[in-house]
């Protein structure tokens, strides 16, 4: 199928970044651009938030990130961190221009998608030589109800897979001309991509994998890359700040004993039958769907059988890469499963396996002569708007169903400032916030530092007592069912004011 619809490179990017603006708007991106951090994950969207909050409020260095959560330091500090916190640095220096907005930060993570997607594209029109099917190979991830979620929502994993595909487009580059200056550009964007998700590797791996299986097993003359010592370079040195930043991270949570984020391995046999069948009820159930249409999930597994049984018909690289990604999407699981109990978006950086499915595959089909390929393509498109059509539904849920509904004890929070200079809540007045299980969620709302019930025992007085010795002033209750149990109160005697579902307490 030689193309012959799209003949310009401009008109492409016309085509691609006007499909994304349209898609954009029919999500609703631009109304929920503006929405507060709510539904599913208020917890890691928070500990995002709350980090970036403290850079902007409190102008700590990058090296030294700080949370709302005081638990670190014997529950004198909220020095903790997980994944290198660059973008959060950034956002923080924008809000220090532009004032203190979420949409700031979530239009950021928006660009990066679209600058990824858009680096994907023409990667894939470079492979396919056809700008129809670059397009819909890589606008078809921006029909994942995860990436539309996920994506604007201050998680690093859609970044990280963004920055993914724009370390594959300047290997592209470096493919067309030669330059050594695109593969130094690459390492620099998969170093980034992997010191925001670990997970993001499997790319890198994959292809450090193919460029040394190249240099053993296929002739000089055949290679791809042909890569010598100074091209390997860059990315050697690329795996340096990855090393150094978990190390780091490690030693920086070990110090203040302030660990949020656990930067090991959840492996499936380290579980129990109960849980692991708890988990496959949850992904049949729930982020299954949440992933991709399953229909789109169930052909692409299908499309991958059918390559791997005409493994023999694709060029080495191609059989390389089905391979080795599939093998990697198999051991990440492995690796991880334990976490897919409540963390669907571990699934994000996966999705390079299906973009590498897709491609090849349709390399493959572009080389057969059907009836029409106008017929493909209007199939292709039908296609693609029930992903579409199916993803808006699904986000939506998010938003309007049962997994927004924590958000509901919460959302006063965010208006309570009035009342607390009314009563004298201070900046920097410590508070204990219950009933909440998150590391930073209402305590990033009502923009305090203090204690959740992570971290913290609050399920006793003594537990109370010692907050209160670590300058706890004030207990936020956002849950007057609480009140019945006995032992909150000696700490609910002297109520000082109500903001609509919140009670607030002097402990002084």
């Amino acid at each position: 199928m030689k193309e012959n619809v799209f003949k310009s490179k401009i008109a492409g990017n016309i085509y691609f970044t006007a499909t994304f603006i349209l898609l954009f708007f029919f999500y609703g991106l631009n109304e929920t651009l503006f929405y507060p951090p709510q539904s599913v994950h208020i917890w890691r969207q928070t500990n995002s938030l709350s980090i970036t909050q403290n850079y902007y409020q409190y102008n700590y260095p990058l090296l030294q990130p700080e949370m709302h959560n005081q638990f670190p330091d014997d529950g004198q500090s909220g020095k903790s961190v997980g994944e290198f916190p660059i973008i959060y640095y950034f956002v923080a220096q924008l809000w220090k221009l532009f004032g203190k907005h979420e949409w700031i930060f979530k239009l950021v993570h928006v660009v990066i998608l679209f600058l990824g997607l858009f680096s994907l594209f023409h990667v894939a029109r470079r492979i396919l030589k056809n700008t129809f099917w670059a397009g819909f190979v890589s606008l078809l991830l921006f029909t994942s109800p995860m990436v539309i979620y996920y994506g604007p929502n201050f998680l690093p994993d859609v970044p990280a897979l963004s920055f993914v595909f724009m370390a594959w487009f300047f290997i592209s580059r470096y493919y067309d001309n030669k330059k050594l200056i695109n593969l130094w550009a690459a390492a620099i964007l998969f170093s980034i991509s992997m010191l925001l998700k670990i997970t993001s590797a499997i790319s890198f791996i994959a292809f450090g994998g193919w460029v040394f299986f190249e240099l053993i097993f296929i002739n000089k003359n055949e290679r791809i890359f042909n890569f010598r010592f100074r091209h390997i370079l860059p990315f050697l040195i690329a795996v340096l700040p990855v090393i150094l930043w978990y190390w780091y991270a490690g030693y920086y949570n070990d110090v203040h004993k302030g660990h949020f984020s656990y930067h090991g391995i959840w492996p499936v046999w380290s579980m129990s039958k109960e849980q692991f069948l708890r988990i496959i009820d949850i992904l049949d159930k729930i982020y299954f769907k949440e992933l991709f249409l399953p229909y789109t999930q169930y052909l692409v597994f299908v499309i991958w059988l059918y390559l791997v049984i005409r493994i023999r018909r694709l060029i080495p690289a191609f059989r390389f890469f089905i391979i080795v990604l599939a093998i990697g999407f198999l051991v990440q699981n492995l690796l991880w499963f334990q976490v897919l109990e409540g963390h669907d978006y571990y699934m994000i950086n996966l999705l390079v396996v299906m973009v590498c499915v897709l491609t090849i595959f349709i390399n493959q089909l572009t080389k057969l002569k059907p009836v029409s390929r106008y017929l493909v393509y209007t199939l292709a498109v039908a296609f693609f708007m029930f992903n579409a059509i199916t993803c808006k539904k699904r986000v939506e849920g998010r938003y309007t169903g049962w997994m927004n509904a924590p958000y509901q004890n919460y959302k006063a929070l965010r208006t309570i400032e009035p009342l607390f200079n009314e009563l004298g809540i201070e900046e920097n007045d410590k508070v204990i916030s219950i009933p909440d299980v998150s590391i930073n969620g209402t305590l990033y709302y009502m923009n305090r530092k203090g204690y959740t019930e992570f971290g913290s025992n609050l399920s006793n007085a003594e537990g109370f007592h010692q907050r209160i010795n670590d300058g706890a002033k004030y207990l936020i209750l956002n849950d007057s069912t609480l009140l019945s149990r006995e032992y909150l109160a000696p700490f609910v005697q002297k109520e000082i004011g109500r903001h609509e579902n919140i009670l607030i307490f002097d402990l002084k």
